[in-house]
């Protein structure tokens, strides 16, 4: 037993001393905390500034952020990351509500849920190549456009719920296997998400579309489709009469009554 402990305790001391120090430092007089050192920001070390700061800067050196680290740093308006981070935790700046901007750095990769509940978000930049999953963007209600260069990976329309703002999706890779048309964004036979804000009353699908996302658009009226689609995912469209095909009606409220093809259609109910 004693052997046991000496052995947990010697593994203790290597890790506590190889740890790289990281330093946090406050300036009350423009509310500015400046993070500084190697290694991780931790969410115990830096949540506990969430009510006093409105810029962050993070120095290089520094090459993560745990998960939840600024969650509900309600007055930040600002954040400086460095080149050196490579990884941005789950949920790490989610309730930011006065976050205006962001630039992301070019070594990270993959953002998840990061910035869900950001209110005032209006701008992000991303680096060539990234990869958004789980709720990464939802009720960030500023947000007009999403431009990415190579996007590696987009899990669903669950990364832009509520993006009320939100006009159109661009990806220039043509390399990418993520593909915008006019604002959508689509992959092989699938529309993953058709904007929020879009203005147009009417929209057609090509044929080798099988599945649709089509959430909470105020303006679209009429849905042209083809005949082989699978799955209509279908928010509170509110002005939406129509659905069809060239041979098929799958969604109808021209007349008042709904008339929907229940095998098609899946609504989502908010």
């Amino acid at each position: 037993m004693r052997n046991i402990l000496c052995i947990i305790t010697f593994l203790f001391c290597i890790n506590a001393f190889s740890q790289d120090k990281v330093t946090y430092t406050y300036n009350p007089k423009d509310s500015t905390l400046v993070i500084g050192g190697k290694g991780e920001i931790k969410y115990f070390d830096v949540n506990k500034f969430k009510d006093k700061c409105v810029k962050v800067e993070i120095k290089e050196g520094i090459e993560g952020i745990q998960f939840f680290s600024f969650s509900n740093f309600k007055f930040m308006k600002e954040i400086k990351f460095p080149n050196t981070l490579r990884s941005i935790g789950k949920h790490t700046f989610c309730y930011c509500a006065s976050l205006d901007s962001v630039v992301i750095p070019p070594e990270v990769r993959l953002l998840i849920g990061s910035f869900n509940n950001c209110d005032n978000l209006k701008s992000i930049a991303f680096p060539d190549t990234i990869g958004i999953e789980m709720r990464c963007f939802n009720n960030c209600r500023s947000l007009k456009k999403l431009s990415f260069k190579y996007l590696s990976n987009f899990a669903n329309y669950c990364n832009l719920e509520n993006c009320v703002a939100l006009e159109s999706v661009e990806v220039s890779d043509s390399t990418s296997r993520y593909k915008t048309y006019d604002g959508i964004l689509f992959t092989t036979g699938r529309v993953i998400i058709y904007p929020y804000a879009k203005k147009n009353k009417s929209c057609k699908f090509y044929d080798t579309i099988k599945e649709i996302a089509m959430l909470n658009n105020p303006y679209i009226e009429e849905i042209y489709v083809s005949d082989e689609i699978e799955k209509i995912l279908l928010g509170s469209c509110k002005n939406l009469k129509l659905i069809k095909s060239e041979n098929k009606v799958f969604y109808d409220k021209r007349n008042g009554d709904l008339k929907i093809d229940t095998l098609v259609i899946q609504e989502i109910k908010k």
